[in-house]
């Protein structure tokens, strides 16, 4: 593989992993805020502990989304990078119109080859019919 290429490839995984870890961890933020601000003040022994109540179900919903983005797009960004620069690489190397033309140079032989034969056999069934003809 090209050093360029490879550079740029990981220079665009690079970019979508931290573009999805951002928004990740500004998700994962505002739930965290969203999670304290409902929390009640509860006091424990000589110091008062935030206790997350009920009304914090969206902001834990907040941090598990925030999770599930980042995950989400570190694995789509590893996948449209990765079949991206191999796609490229073989392109370069796999020339499919050469395959191509192959294939179909191969066919066009056996195909001339099975005409050749049916019009010899063709022949034949022709001599034998005649033959069978004037014997009678």
């Amino acid at each position: 593989m090209n050093w360029k290429r490879a550079l740029r490839w990981a220079g665009a995984y690079f970019g979508w992993t931290v573009l999805f870890a951002l928004l990740g961890v500004a998700l994962v933020a505002g739930g965290g805020y969203l999670l304290l601000a409902s929390a009640t003040m509860t006091p424990v022994g000589p110091t008062s502990v935030p206790v997350p109540t009920t009304a914090g179900a969206p902001g834990l919903a907040l941090v598990v989304a925030g999770v599930l983005v980042y995950r989400f797009g570190k694995a789509w960004a590893l996948y449209r990078t990765l079949t991206g620069a191999v796609t490229d690489d073989v392109s370069e190397t796999y020339d499919t119109e050469r395959v191509k033309s192959d294939i179909v140079s191969v066919l066009d032989d056996r195909l001339s080859d099975m005409q050749q034969d049916l019009q010899s056999v063709n022949r034949e069934v022709r001599e034998l019919k005649r033959d069978d003809n004037d014997g009678f």
